[in-house]
């Protein structure tokens, strides 16, 4: 019994943490240079890349030198597009409501994001990477956080008590539930037909799993340290894993444990949070409180 009630707990902390509507605090986003020795990553150089008052998060990389995330203007958050060779920075979205949590789609002809709008609705859009209007993807369920699977289907933290994580079929509006109180990371691994997730089982054991769509199967990868909510895959299959000042990493294929990345009080910085990796594995995006 004990196990249910942190269970729904948990749920419902989460469910109040998840409300994009809610002024959000401060942060920066520092671009690191990655790099490896003996097999270890280690993060120097850090640059205030955002550079921006208020709230600027959830970066992702479109490519080696581009990346895209969402940033504070005028009371509300839009979509920017930067250039860390050119320092060119583009304001790709300019909307009554806010966007949050862009991601290039698999077509690279895209640049998606949570919508939310005054009217406290949230949908997933498309916005042409040129510039333009969005399409807005249908959708009956509240959509917080997601991934893309394929052109057509996303893995999506649906909002709810408790929340969910759901396989969305964008071509016909179908949802499936994979399983309940997910955390708010999710990535396709690389080089595999598979998702990763991290599976908040109670207020105190945390997993991160990956889930096979062709074979309808959820397999453990390894224990997440308790309370980090933040992660991202490398294309070496490393996954990056942030945990308030420390950053780790953990290679399924060579790793029996965490290992130790960096400490933000190196660099004389505040908590991380989100992160990024660079398609070439040179940079390392990460979001710092302010």
């Amino acid at each position: 019994m004990s196990r249910i009630i942190a269970s729904v707990l948990t749920a419902i902390v989460l469910l109040t943490k998840f409300s994009v509507g809610v002024a959000q605090s401060p942060t920066e986003i520092f671009l690191f240079e990655l790099k490896q020795d003996n097999g270890r990553y280690n993060l120097t150089n850090p640059v205030n890349l955002s550079n921006n008052e208020g709230y600027d998060n959830q970066p992702t990389f479109i490519n080696d030198e581009e990346i895209v995330y969402a940033s504070a203007y005028d009371n509300q958050t839009d979509i920017v597009k930067q250039n860390f060779t050119t320092k060119e920075k583009v304001r790709l979205t300019s909307t009554p409501g806010s966007e949050f949590s862009p991601k290039p789609t698999p077509d690279g002809k895209y640049i998606s994001s949570i919508i939310l709008a005054k009217d406290g609705s949230q949908v997933l859009a498309k916005y042409p990477i040129k510039g333009g209007e969005p399409k807005i993807i249908p959708s009956e369920q509240k959509i917080g956080y997601y991934c893309w699977f394929d052109r057509k289907t996303v893995f999506s933290y649906v909002v709810g008590s408790p929340p969910s994580l759901q396989e969305w079929n964008t071509k016909n509006s179908q949802f499936k539930i994979i399983m309940m109180n997910p955390g708010r990371s999710l990535s396709k691994i690389p080089d595999q037909k598979t998702i990763s997730f991290i599976h908040k089982e109670s207020e105190d054991i945390w997993y991160i799993n990956s889930y096979d769509p062709f074979t309808d199967k959820v397999n453990y990868i390894t224990e997440c340290i308790k309370g980090a909510e933040d992660m991202v895959w490398a294309s070496d299959g490393t996954v990056f894993l942030s945990d308030k000042k420390k950053i780790y990493s953990f290679n399924p294929s060579s790793d029996q444990s965490w290992n130790l990345v960096a400490d933000m009080t190196w660099f004389n910085l505040a908590d991380a949070s989100r992160l990024a990796v660079s398609p070439n594995r040179k940079w390392i995006a990460v979001v710092i409180d302010e």
